[in-house]
């Protein structure tokens, strides 16, 4: 009897709360949220925003959706204040997308908790599904671990963050692994590679179809500054933070990993890659630390031609195992990643030269990431 008493009272007290607390905030009323983006069968793909106070939403993407769609699209209002644009029927893959909303900045969908994580903020991410798992989509396959390290940087006197995947086995294991740096574009994070490249997922697939070695993946942070100032005289760009981030990944990322990690520490297990901002970075790393990686891959992005003009073809073909370029023939760096491997041909220096349709976005740079990796420390 005494705990049906105290049933009873728990319920009226809780009812008394909620009813002083009156009704949900629209803000807050997940009955607001509409379904978005629903992909159907037929590959077209609605997106749906509730904002009845908007005057007008935009659909974009940087390029992501706009590879398809070319150009930003508007969402129609429904006199519920549902704004909603059916697209495509688009072809499987990896899409980013967001709104703009009154003329404001591109914004994330409030309805898909899948994102890109950004400098300036994340935006929105989906996958339209094929006949076959695409290379970044989850398998019931063996997984490996994202581990997020934090370290303090003597270099640039700030905490850093920098992420490490160790492939299936590893913690129950004591065997010792060749690593893989991996660096991100601009505006992007640390963060990027997994939450948005999904580099684990796919080392994880390649490694159950025995296409690679397994290795660990490191993912430091390319900028110098954590916050973008743009009321800065002269903000910190990507060219300018990569004489400072080499530093900072040769001095305190490096030793950092191989003192915590089960990591092989000769070069012929070292290996660097990166996408845009992080392909520049990761060509000049490599060049200026030949006695260091044996392998070098740019997604996306060319390297300094002036260096690599003034470089020894036969150090090159001596010292690099695989030295790799890829870019979309829709890519703005198309040109200058192109002009390289000219360079390179020129100078007869062994590499490998993946062009691709597409433009200067995540599935190339996921594709590419699977081309690459099965290349590495086959010796």
């Amino acid at each position: 009897m005494r705990v049906l008493q105290l049933a009873v009272v728990s319920l009226m007290v809780t009812s008394a709360c909620l009813a002083q607390r009156g009704p949900t905030p629209f803000y807050e009323d997940t009955n607001n949220i509409p379904v978005s983006p629903e992909i159907h069968a037929d590959h077209t793909v609605t997106f749906r925003l509730f904002a009845p106070k908007a005057s007008e939403v935009i659909l974009m993407g940087s390029p992501g959706i706009l590879e398809v769609i070319k150009n930003p699209m508007p969402l129609k209002r429904d006199e519920k204040g549902i704004w909603s644009l059916t697209v495509g029927p688009l072809p499987p893959g990896f899409y980013t997308y967001g709104y703009a909303i009154d003329g404001g900045l591109r914004m994330p969908d409030p309805s898909n908790p899948n994102l890109e994580m950004r400098r300036w903020g994340p935006t929105s991410l989906f996958i339209v599904p094929g006949e076959e798992k695409a290379a970044v989509e989850e398998r019931r396959v063996p997984h490996g671990t994202i581990h997020v390290e934090f370290y303090d940087s003597p270099n640039l006197n700030a905490e850093r963050m920098v992420y490490v995947y160790t492939p299936p086995g590893y913690e129950s294991g004591k065997q010792k692994y060749p690593v893989l740096y991996l660096l991100h574009g601009n505006g992007q994070i640390e963060a990027s590679w997994t939450w948005t490249g999904r580099a684990n997922v796919i080392m994880d697939n390649l490694l159950a179809d025995g296409k690679i070695k397994p290795a660990i993946v490191v993912m430091p942070y390319g900028h110098v500054p954590r916050e973008i100032k743009t009321a800065s005289p002269a903000p910190a760009t990507g060219a300018g933070d990569a004489a400072a981030i080499e530093k900072e990944l040769l001095t305190s990322v490096k030793p950092m990993v191989e003192s915590k990690y089960r990591a092989l520490t000769d070069r012929n297990h070292r290996a660097i890659a990166g996408l845009s901002m992080g392909a520049a970075q990761s060509l000049s790393i490599g060049l200026h630390n030949l006695d260091q990686f044996a392998y070098v891959a740019a997604f996306s992005g060319g390297g300094n031609r002036a260096e690599w003009e003034k470089a020894d073809s036969a150090v090159l073909n001596q010292k690099l195992k695989v030295l790799w370029l890829g870019c979309g023939t829709d890519d703005f760096a198309f040109n200058g990643v192109k002009g390289m491997d000219d360079l390179l041909t020129q100078k007869k220096v062994k590499h490998v030269f993946n062009p691709s349709g597409g433009g200067h976005s995540w599935p190339n740079w996921q594709t590419y990431l699977s081309k690459y990796a099965p290349l590495l420390f086959r010796d």
